[in-house]
């Protein structure tokens, strides 16, 4: 397979998943006249999609990743060709294992935890498994991110989210009254 055309591969992957995913969000059920709970999911899916054609096209058109063209007749940069450039870094196995660790953690406990306290753990979580490690940034980007998103899905996209069980369930509500939703 020519290398352009497996360059290619995760993303036509991709959009096929993407038009199953937006073929299955077309049986949420909506009203006609006004934005019902199929236009999240179907827009969400419809931009994903967008970007995997975008990628194929850079891809087959031969530009990189970082938006240069490679050297060369067949099109193709290699690492012979380019001594200069570094070669790829390395897999870091126990970041991408803890990440892929935590966005399971997240689906199994949001609905126990509610989204603002599974939000909060998960953002500071990732990016303290991702490297960033300077405790008041990540508190603060757990804290406004889970507000941020909070915010949008429940006052401007009109989502209902998980309000948790127990004392998650009284932060989330009480979260609810000072953001004036419920």
């Amino acid at each position: 397979m020519p290398q352009r055309l497996q360059a290619c591969l995760p993303h036509f992957l991709m959009l096929l998943l993407s038009g199953a995913l937006y073929w299955a969000a077309s049986d949420i059920q909506a009203p006609p006249d006004r934005i019902g709970p199929d236009f999240w999911p179907k827009a969400v899916v419809g931009l994903m999609g967008l970007l995997c054609l975008v990628e194929i096209g850079k891809r087959l058109m031969g530009v990189g990743v970082d938006g240069s063209q490679p050297s060369g007749d067949a099109g193709t940069a290699t690492s012979a060709a380019q001594p200069d450039e570094e070669s790829s870094p390395p897999v870091q196995w126990p970041m991408l294992l803890g990440g892929t660790a935590m966005i399971a953690g997240y689906v199994a406990g949001v609905s126990w935890l509610g989204f603002f306290f599974s939000t909060l753990l998960f953002l500071c979580g990732f990016a303290w498994v991702g490297g960033f490690r300077r405790p008041l940034w990540v508190l603060a980007l757990g804290l406004g991110g889970s507000l941020l998103t909070m915010v949008l899905f429940m006052r401007v996209a009109y989502i209902s989210l998980p309000l948790g069980e127990g004392p998650f369930r009284s932060l989330s509500l009480a979260l609810l009254r000072l953001m004036g939703v419920s």
